[in-house]
């Protein structure tokens, strides 16, 4: 399930380029305290790994950037996808009534809230192409010495489409109580590798590393209805991994 929210302002919004993190925290500004508190202190536990099970796209709008600011210009539209009903409808409600919406302290003013019913596995093609609405991000940490680092990867890699595998299988059994044997995905670039679309990205003092782009994501159905809600790859409730599907939903 997700819903898409759209704003207007009396002028301009001027924010940061930086900017997932101040739309993380109007999110979480928008639920009960109890969730907010669950989804940053806690959220769903798999196999020792964290999971927020929500994602968002990019802010959607005419823009410019320049100055380390992004501006845009209102109407803008931010989209928000996740499996926990709970979570949409608290948000949707929360934004409703709140009268003082802002990001990075810019007040915004909700237009209006879009509902898009969720899909069951079978509205889904096993092969289906995607446009990405925020950047999708696989990565691995790496021991270093006495540290570790992590290492991105791209979508031209071969360890990314099982880095995507392994984490949607693990969404998969917290979000339905059971696992998914063997279950194959594979992500596709259409396309050369570009790195125009390679986006390096920063949420709080963390570096990001994440690919836009439009490719094509071939099978398990369940798995594909599974990133379609949560997000594909890694640092979902970051503002990484929305898509929308451009060719392969029956309905």
């Amino acid at each position: 399930m997700r819903i898409k929210l759209t704003f207007y302002a009396e002028k301009n919004l001027v924010i940061p380029v930086q900017y997932n993190y101040f739309v993380q925290a109007m999110i979480y500004d928008n639920i009960s305290k109890e969730l907010s508190d669950f989804l940053h202190d806690h959220g769903f536990i798999i196999d020792g790994r964290q999971f927020k099970l929500f994602t968002f796209s990019r802010l959607m709008g005419r823009y410019s950037i320049g100055n380390g600011k992004i501006e845009f210009t209102p109407p803008i539209s931010l989209i928000v996808a996740s499996p926990v009903e709970r979570f949409l409808r608290e948000l949707a409600e929360g934004m409703l009534r709140n009268d003082n919406l802002n990001i990075c302290g810019r007040k915004l003013m909700l237009a209006s809230i879009s509902v898009f019913p969720g899909f069951e596995d079978v509205d889904f093609d096993e092969e289906v192409v995607i446009k990405m609405l925020s950047p999708v991000v696989a990565y691995n940490t790496v021991k270093k010495g006495s540290g570790s680092r992590t290492v991105y990867f791209s979508p031209w890699d071969e360890w990314f489409s099982e880095l995507v595998r392994i984490n949607l299988e693990r969404k998969y059994q917290l979000v339905y109580g059971q696992s998914i044997q063997n279950g194959d995905i594979r992500i596709e670039p259409l396309g050369p590798r570009d790195e125009r679309y390679c986006k390096v990205l920063q949420y709080k003092d963390t570096v990001i590393k994440g690919w836009n782009g439009i490719y094509r994501l071939k099978g398990d159905r369940r798995l594909i209805k599974v990133a379609y809600e949560t997000g594909l790859g890694s640092k979902n409730s970051q503002g990484f991994g929305c898509f929308e599907v451009v060719q392969g939903l029956k309905r």
